[in-house]
């Protein structure tokens, strides 16, 4: 009876585990160092986001660049910190070098991490994070218009090693 409940136990830990394994780790599946070149309003340039671990277990962090193809120049940068206390639905805040600060409304739903950002009556936003089957990052963003939802940026990013210049 022992040796028969000992295997049962065994069994029911090691289904438990694999199916642990394959649960969808949500948007700490961003986490790591991520480039693409990307179009600066007409000018070429590279995207970098750099996802982190947070100051708390519950946050995670993106630095956001953009950078000068040809001169490496910074042309634009930003901070995204979210709260993942609730996974499905992550909230946080955006600062950036255009001296924006806007609250973060998300939701991760089948490997793609949707935000809105922005406040009603002024400046709203929304940018999807995808993570695409072949291991890329696909992110667009869009701003609300009188006339609706207009894209501004889309890049396809890649994996890459850290920035040596920092986020």
């Amino acid at each position: 009876m022992i040796v028969k409940m000992t295997g049962f136990l065994a069994a029911a830990l090691l289904i438990s585990g694999a199916a642990q394994s394959q649960e969808d780790p949500g948007p700490s599946a961003l986490l790591g160092d991520w480039r693409s070149q990307c179009d600066a309003w007409g000018s070429p340039a590279v995207c970098g986001l750099d996802w982190r671990p947070g100051l708390h277990g519950d946050h995670i962090t993106v630095d956001y660049r953009i950078r000068n193809a040809e001169t490496g120049a910074m042309i634009f940068e930003g901070r995204g910190v979210y709260d993942l206390s609730d996974p499905d639905r992550p909230s946080g805040y955006w600062s950036d070098s255009g001296g924006a600060i806007h609250p973060l409304a998300a939701r991760w739903e089948d490997g793609a991490l949707t935000t809105h950002w922005g406040v009603a009556g002024g400046v709203l936003g929304r940018t999807r994070y995808v993570l695409e089957p072949d291991g890329a990052l696909e992110v667009t963003d869009w701003q609300l218009r009188d006339a609706g939802w207009a894209q501004f940026m889309s890049a396809r990013y890649q994996r890459s090693e850290p920035d040596p210049d920092g986020p």
